[in-house]
């Protein structure tokens, strides 16, 4: 017998091309012999050099961890928290320590004749202890001093299963093969039980798989356990109306009744659910659900329309349709309304700088430059035509002797977006709720004589050709501030670019330039909701525009349409039960309000097309209101736009 062996840590493994009498015992088999009380490892023919020699210590073998680990395809490393060694290969894991006769293989707790220690920096651990859990033989040979171990290299067979959710008779299951050998030997056979494509019945089924190496190795078995859920029925749609028999112009309640054995509808499609109908017959509603996996169901139901009339489409479109969504009307009609005079009051000192000129972007350059303090607005509105994306920078320069400060206040951005009216609703939208929460209150110190970027949500958006950005931003300065709408390509540094960069020319067709007393308020006093009336807006004759300077060329600025301009409306006496709606009067419109400083859109889900459609902004209820209405002209809309105050009509059973 030979005497019991240890592993150290830590070998050099050095490789040499020294070939020796012993080679490998056949194919897929390994070969390594060792020498007493040397470095030389003959793996397979090949001389390896092991940090530390072959040491026996009171009757028990010890070897290199690190050396022997190279040879098996395994690593070593040591876990501190535990103080632990770990040789591991895929599929096994050797825990040691330094001085305990015991170890653990994949968790099991064994023990061994000796004790791993450190030797001149390397584990050595005893050659016994690697023996069983690699399925390694040993033989002796006393008379050459050599100790001989062989034993095969099996590939390993793993595969993972899907879809995770299975079910019996429905789901087609996959298999994804992730077996290997670790030899590099070419995996060219498997052999499987309990594989299925598809499982008839619910259950827990056990697969497994074993793989065959090109040396004709077989690999130990591999398994999965798979769970079969029973099979998934599919959704039951179903709804039902507050009654069969409706008058014309009557409102119809949907009442959405549908299951699904998981709870998980996904999608609801309805079909001719009007929530009235103005022709005397019977109407076929019908609903279409469809759950998470795919399976659909249908539901039809006939509501009969009698002859007798309840309101008209227009009084029950009054009546009915939802805040933040459009009904038609006569556009015709609107401007006979009687309207609603009203005097607008600037309130506070309140600098607006809007660039938005040239509108498309063609150029590397300064956009617009000006020079403000105190309160100051931003509107920027551009739509990228060049090939490669950019982004847009708002740059504060410091001219003054001392130190200054920028702060962000309130900030909305919409895009970059594939529309117009996308962009300008969606910054419209996120500025007004900006001025619902705290400011944002971001500083930005700018030592004299520096610039530094500020809003920084703005840069933050790269634009690719095509898409629009648009953003409404309110800062505040400690000093004057000279401020740079900037546009560079987006792999750029802008304070690098800044000193080379062209202030380029108007487009001649849009507004930038730089207006005062930008904050505009409006209070009605007189009573409104009494008879149908209109207020217009945004418009040149009744409500004038802001009037300022392209300071870049001198030339006088009209702030078309208005956009920047923040208005409050005060509408002190509203009568009860009337009607607040949205009629655009230069086309297609789409923005948002703060109506009592509650968001609602214009549309929510789309834009009104024409001065042949309203929004509804809001309904007073049973008695005399205050209404407060806070907005800016939406970017990318047409102005102007009227308000509607229209009586709704009186209940009827």
């Amino acid at each position: 017998m030979f005497k019991k062996v240890t592993l150290v840590v830590l070998a050099a493994l050095l490789l040499f091309a020294v070939p020796v009498g012993a080679q490998s015992s056949g194919a897929g088999q390994n070969q390594l012999i060792l020498l007493q009380k040397t470095k030389q490892m003959y793996h397979n023919g090949k001389l390896y050099l092991a940090a530390q020699p072959l040491t026996e210590l009171k009757g028990t073998t010890y070897i290199s961890a690190t050396a022997i680990a190279g040879r098996l395809g395994a690593t070593v490393q040591y876990d501190a928290s535990k103080k632990e060694y770990i040789l591991r290969d895929a599929t096994r894991e050797l825990r040691y320590a330094v001085n305990k006769s015991s170890y653990t293989v994949n968790g099991t707790r064994m023990t061994f004749t000796g004790t791993p220690f450190v030797q001149n920096g390397s584990l050595m651990i005893p050659l016994r202890s690697v023996l069983s859990p690699f399925g390694i033989t040993l033989s002796s040979i006393p008379a050459e001093k050599k100790l001989v171990l062989k034993w095969t290299i099996k590939p390993i067979a793993k595969f993972t299963v899907s879809p995770s959710v299975i079910y019996a008779g429905q789901t087609e299951v996959t298999y994804a093969d992730q077996s290997s050998q670790p030899s590099g030997a070419a995996i060219v056979n498997e052999r499987w039980e309990g594989k299925q494509t598809m499982f008839a019945e619910a259950g827990t089924y056990k697969v497994t798989k074993w793989v065959q190496d090109a040396n004709g190795v077989w690999s130990d078995p591999y398994s999965v356990m798979v769970n079969v859920l029973p099979q998934n029925m599919p959704p039951e749609a179903r709804f039902a109306t507050d009654k069969s028999y409706y008058k014309m112009g009557e409102l119809i309640q949907y009442n959405d009744i549908s299951s699904d054995d998981e709870n998980k509808i996904t999608k609801r499609e309805w079909t001719n659910n009007a929530k009235a109908f103005f022709e005397p017959g019977e109407q076929t509603v019908t609903l279409k659900v469809t759950d998470s996996h795919g399976l659909t169901s249908e539901f039809s139901q006939n509501v009969t329309i009698t002859s007798e009339s309840l309101y008209t489409k227009q009084e029950f479109d009054q009546l009915y349709t939802d805040q933040g969504e459009k009904f038609t009307i006569d556009g015709a009609s609107v401007l006979k309304l009687p309207t609603q005079p009203y005097t607008v009051v600037n309130t506070g000192q309140q600098t607006f700088i809007r660039s938005n000129s040239p509108e498309m972007i063609n150029d590397e350059g300064i956009y617009y430059q000006d020079t403000a303090s105190g309160n100051v607005r931003f509107l920027i509105h551009n739509q990228n035509n060049r090939p490669n994306p950019v982004k847009v920078y708002i740059v504060a320069t410091n001219e003054n002797s001392t130190a200054a400060t920028v702060t962000d206040e309130r900030i909305g951005l919409g895009g970059p977006a594939p529309y117009v009216t996308q962009a300008g609703k969606a910054a419209t939208a996120n500025y007004l709720l900006s001025r619902t929460t705290n400011p944002v209150g971001t500083v930005t110190t700018i030592p004299a004589g520096q610039s530094r970027v500020v809003l920084s949500p703005l840069s933050s958006k790269e634009v690719v050709n095509g898409r629009i950005l648009t953003m409404y931003a309110d800062v505040t300065t400690s000093a004057p501030i000279k401020f740079s709408v900037i546009v560079v390509d987006a792999s750029k540094d802008v304070l690098q670019a800044l000193p080379q960069l062209p202030i380029l020319p108007r487009d001649g067709k849009h507004v930038r330039g730089t207006f005062e007393n930008a904050n505009r308020s409006i209070n009605v006093l007189q009573t409104i909701g009494d008879v149908p009336s209109r207020m217009i807006l945004a418009d040149k004759v009744v409500d004038t525009r802001l009037s300022g300077y392209d300071v870049l060329t001198g030339e006088a600025m009209s702030n078309d349409g208005n956009n920047g301009a923040m208005y409050v409306l005060n509408l002190w006496h509203v009568k009860p039960h009337t009607l607040i709606a949205l009629n655009p009067r230069g086309g297609h419109y789409g923005g948002a309000f703060l109506i009592n400083n509650k968001l609602v859109y214009a549309t929510n889900t789309t834009i009104l097309s024409n001065a042949n459609e309203a929004g509804v902004l809001y309904r007073t209820g049973d008695t005399e209101e205050a209404v407060t209405i806070a907005f800016t002209p939406a970017s990318g809309s047409n102005l102007p736009i009227n308000l509607l105050f229209l009586p709704l009509p009186e209940l009827q059973q």
